[in-house]
């Protein structure tokens, strides 16, 4: 009888296999394909059709295209059923993930107008302008939550644990939104904790849907509903105008409202209700039983 050891058993493991068992090598792998599937045909989009023929469409398509693409990476590669990205009960997951986050940027703007900080100065007609972001805000949101959540969290969650995957994708959330300028460490403090809130999210079904919804809802309702800068990136005028006074840490400053410690205070408290939901309810991260 021979004895075959686990190193052995190891050699005669095709590289191949060997390298796709390895977190870093999934994550990369994922990330490419992912990042295949929704900036290819943005590219192509933008080259090849007029700006005047593309409000709001190739966006959503390029996130239906994302989505697809990152399915196709789990059915090939992973081998089995993408229960992170299950349609069933996305529409009404999506759904709250919007509302939340949209009652979430309104409860900041509450506060900062309580406190004398926020003054509204006119109200704009809805139009065509306020709608063509969300497209942009869709594929945004559904790119960042596949990669992050879907990828990032999960597959390092398999690997090393739950709590190590939350600190290390919530860290790197963080960085990827340093504009430039603008940031402070104040600002990319509260990035990581609404990647804490997302990931929670994300946890407390075991699919992506509601991180999404809260993703697009907040950058949506900030950007085009407040007229408030995302991130450092360029204001525009949305539905409401107003002006911001008063000191950085309150306002945001030129990051906008992700840089000011009543985000900080709403998003934590968010984040702890959002985990107690997961406890209690005892569902979720059905998606981290998966192995490739």
């Amino acid at each position: 009888m021979t004895i075959v050891t686990d190193a052995a058993q190891a050699a005669q493991t095709p590289w191949k296999k060997r390298a796709m068992r390895m977190p870093v090598v999934r994550i990369l792998l994922a990330a490419l394909v992912l990042s295949t599937g929704a900036f290819l045909p943005e590219a192509v989009f933008h080259s090849w059709v007029p700006k005047a023929w593309r409000p709001v469409w190739p966006e959503l398509v390029s996130a239906l295209l994302a989505f697809y693409s990152y399915r196709l990476y789990i059915q090939r590669v992973e081998h089995r059923v993408a229960t992170e990205v299950a349609t069933r009960s996305a529409v009404s997951e999506l759904g709250a993930g919007l509302g939340l986050g949209f009652m979430l940027v309104s409860a900041v703007m509450a506060v900062l107008a309580a406190c004398g900080a926020y003054h509204l100065q006119r109200v704009n007609a809805f139009d065509l302008a306020l709608i063509e972001p969300f497209g942009l805000m869709v594929l945004v949101g559904t790119f960042e939550e596949l990669l992050f959540r879907a990828i990032l969290f999960r597959i390092a969650a398999q690997a090393w644990g739950e709590r190590w995957a939350l600190l290390v994708s919530s860290v790197l959330f963080g960085l990827a939104h340093l504009p430039g300028d603008s940031s402070t460490s104040l600002s990319i403090f509260i990035t990581v904790v609404a990647s804490i809130l997302l990931t929670a999210a994300y946890m407390s079904t075991g699919r992506i849907w509601l991180s999404i919804g809260i993703h697009i809802g907040w950058n949506y309702t900030l950007g085009t509903i407040w007229s408030i800068a995302v991130s450092g990136h360029e204001v525009k005028e949305g539905l409401f105008l107003g002006q911001l006074g008063g000191p950085d840490w309150l306002t945001g400053g030129a990051y906008g409202l992700e840089g000011s410690v009543v985000s900080l205070a709403v998003l934590a408290i968010a984040s702890v209700a959002m985990f107690h939901r997961r406890i209690s309810s005892g569902r979720g991260m059905a998606a981290l039983q998966g192995r490739c």
